[in-house]
C-alpha cells in the first residue's frame, strides 16, 4: 500500500482497539507507512501484548507499545491518559477506532451508559481531550474516530439502521427537546425505544458531531476527522447480535457481500482510516467521510447529509458528552 513520502520514524500513532479487526489491521498499515511508535490500546494488557508479538511478527520490527484501556469508562480513560501522560512522548495521530454493536437486550456501561454509544463515545472524548489539554496532541496532529454509513439515514431497511427522530428532525422519541434527547438516548433511559442497530446508527452520527463540534473548539490545533471503514464483516464488531442480525452480519454479508457491493475486505477499511491521518489525500478538519450516499463501499466521499452538518445538533451532542464524561474540551 502507498502512502505520501513524509518521513514517519519520529512519529507516533495511538489506535484503540487494535487486538483485532480494523484496529489490528490499522495498526499494522500505520508500521509499515513507517511511524517509528505505535501504542496499542485494548482492553485488557494481555490482548494487547498479543497484538504485539502478532504484528512484530507480520511487520518483522517492533515499534509497538501496549496501552490498557475500556474505552466504555470514564475512569479507564482518565487512568490511560494519565499513563500516556507519564510517558510524556507525543502522540501525532490518533484512531479512535474501538466499538461494538450492541445485542437485542440493552448493555449499561459502569457509568450507566448504553453499552455502544459509550465504546464508540464516551472513553474516545476523554482521551482526546486530556491528550490535549496535557500538550501531548501537538500542532498539526491528527485524530480520527470511526464512523459508519448508517449515519448518514439512507441505508436499506434490511438493516434497520434507521436513525431515532432527534439526529434528523424534531425530537419525540426520547424527548422534546435536542439536549435532553440526547442526553435519555446516551444514558439508555427509555428502553422502550431501544433497537441496537438504531442505537448504532445513531451512535455513528454522533461521532460525526463529536468531531465537527471539537474540531471547532480546537481551532485548527489538531485536526479531527470522522472516517467510516465501511462495510467490514470481517471484525468482531457484531460479536453482540443475535438471531436475524447475526445471521446477516457473520454469514450472509462476509460471503455474498463482496459481490453485491455490501462488503469491502478489512484492509482496504483500514486504510481509509490511515490515509486520513497520514494526509494521504485531501480531506478537511472536522468533516466526515464516508462511501458516496446510499452506498457501503467504494471510495471516501466528504458527506453533506443535512443532519451531519446541522452545527446546533453538533454543538448539543458534544455538550451532552462534555456533560456524562465531566470533560470540557
Amino acid at each position: 500500500m502507498t502512502y505520501s513520502a513524509q518521513d514517519l520514524s519520529s512519529k507516533t500513532a495511538l489506535v484503540t482497539g487494535a487486538n483485532s479487526g480494523l484496529g489490528f489491521e490499522a495498526a499494522a498499515q500505520l508500521a509499515e507507512a513507517g511511524y517509528g511508535r505505535v501504542i496499542l490500546a485494548c482492553r485488557t494488557l494481555e490482548k494487547a501484548e498479543r497484538a504485539k508479538a502478532q504484528l512484530a511478527e507480520r511487520i518483522g520490527s517492533s515499534p509497538f507499545e501496549t496501552l490498557a484501556v475500556d474505552v466504555s469508562s470514564v475512569e479507564s480513560a482518565r487512568a490511560a491518559s494519565d499513563e500516556l501522560v507519564r510517558r510524556g512522548a507525543a502522540i501525532d495521530a490518533v484512531l479512535l477506532n474501538a466499538g461494538i454493536v450492541a445485542g437485542d437486550a440493552m448493555g449499561k456501561s459502569v457509568d450507566g451508559l448504553e453499552l455502544a454509544f459509550a465504546s464508540s463515545i464516551v472513553g474516545h472524548h476523554v482521551l482526546t481531550i486530556r491528550l490535549h489539554q496535557a500538550g501531548l496532541l501537538p500542532e498539526g496532529a491528527r485524530v480520527v474516530i470511526a464512523g459508519s454509513e448508517g449515519a448518514r439515514n439512507d441505508l436499506p431497511s434490511m438493516f434497520g439502521m434507521q436513525a431515532y427522530d432527534f439526529a434528523v428532525g424534531t425530537p419525540r422519541e426520547f424527548g422534546d427537546n435536542l439536549h435532553d434527547a440526547m442526553t435519555a438516548f446516551a444514558r439508555g433511559s427509555k428502553p422502550a425505544e431501544y433497537d441496537p442497530m438504531r442505537y448504532y446508527a445513531t451512535t455513528k452520527t454522533f461521532t460525526s458531531w463529536w468531531s465537527a463540534a471539537v474540531a471547532r473548539k480546537l481551532k485548527g490545533e489538531v485536526l479531527v476527522f470522522t472516517v467510516s471503514p465501511g462495510s467490514n464483516m470481517g471484525t468482531n464488531a457484531a460479536r453482540h447480535t443475535t438471531g436475524f442480525k447475526r445471521f446477516l452480519f457473520t454469514k450472509i454479508m462476509p460471503t455474498v457481500g463482496s459481490l453485491t457491493g455490501m462488503n469491502m475486505p478489512t484492509p482496504l477499511g483500514a486504510k481509509r482510516y490511515v490515509d486520513v491521518l497520514t494526509g494521504n489525500g485531501k480531506y478537511s478538519n472536522g468533516h466526515s467521510y464516508m462511501s458516496k450516499p446510499k452506498k457501503l463501499t467504494g471510495p471516501l466521499e466528504e458527506q453533506t447529509s443535512v443532519h451531519l452538518l446541522d452545527q446546533a445538533r453538533q454543538d448539543t451532542a458534544l455538550g451532552v458528552i462534555e456533560e456524562l464524561t465531566s470533560q470540557p474540551a
